[in-house]
């Protein structure tokens, strides 16, 4: 299915932008990942981009994790997505009690050899998108980690995303009150730091794409050692933001 044939189904359900999308079902097309991990899925809008990106490549297998309590409260949910689209086959959806940890926990487990109790790695791609939290996430990536094959990639979203920004509209993010943070803890990007301090350092890593403007971060996993890049990119064009320049200057 083509990126414009999903656009124009589902492109007013949150909560990825046409950018991110489009830059999501490229990187499937161009790299055909036979597994893929997707960890919080909200609606599954960013579900339904892979899944059609899989069938165009004519197969691989998409698992979307994400809590049992939230189920309905997003609708349309990834289920009715979907199916409106005919892309389930390609998608296993799992819903777990406390998190999407738990699920790693069993997956590794489920994977591992029970004599060398080493972990068999199995997906291509993964993407965290879920509480934002330092705690929740730094052990996320340590899990994803050990599932993760060699050349394989890890997306984080919400690069720049705070507390403090989020404390404006409510009182608790994804079960974390606001109240029992710093309020250094409240106003530090957790996956930023996430990524500049472990990501960044792992020695398995060094492959780096930062796009602040979409708030995406990329990382490849590579042999032990080798050489690191970091690419920033942009998302929109140098003329993009002239004309945003010319805006802000116009009303003020």
């Amino acid at each position: 299915m083509t990126f414009n044939q999903v656009y124009q189904s589902i492109k007013d359900v949150p909560y990825i932008s046409k950018t991110n999308a489009k830059s999501l079902y490229d990187f499937i097309l161009k790299h055909k990942p036979k597994h893929i991990l997707e960890l919080g899925i909200a609606h599954g809008t960013a579900s339904c981009y892979m899944a059609a990106a899989l069938e165009e490549i004519g197969g691989g297998k998409l698992t979307c994790v994400d809590l049992i309590d939230v189920k309905d409260v997003f609708k349309p949910s990834i289920e009715e997505q979907l199916a409106a689209l005919g892309l389930q086959k390609h998608v296993d959806i799992y819903r777990m009690k406390s998190g999407y940890n738990w699920f790693l926990h069993n997956d590794i487990k489920a994977s591992s050899n029970n004599e060398t109790h080493i972990c068999q790695p199995k997906y291509d791609l993964i993407i965290i998108d879920g509480p934002k939290n330092w705690t929740i996430d730094s052990s996320s990536f340590f899990l994803c980690d050990k599932l993760l094959n060699e050349n394989g990639w890890i997306i984080w979203d919400d690069y720049k995303w705070t507390y403090s920004r989020a404390d404006l509209r409510k009182e608790a993010t994804d079960g974390i009150s606001h109240r029992s943070l710093s309020d250094e803890e409240l106003t530090t990007p957790h996956i930023k730091a996430i990524f500049e301090l472990l990501v960044m350092q792992h020695p398995n890593y060094g492959n780096f794409i930062i796009q602040e403007d979409s708030d995406w971060v990329w990382a490849k996993k590579i042999k032990p050692n080798s050489t690191k890049k970091i690419t920033y990119k942009q998302s929109h064009t140098i003329s993009y933001y002239i004309i945003q320049k010319i805006r802000k200057l116009i009303r003020k």
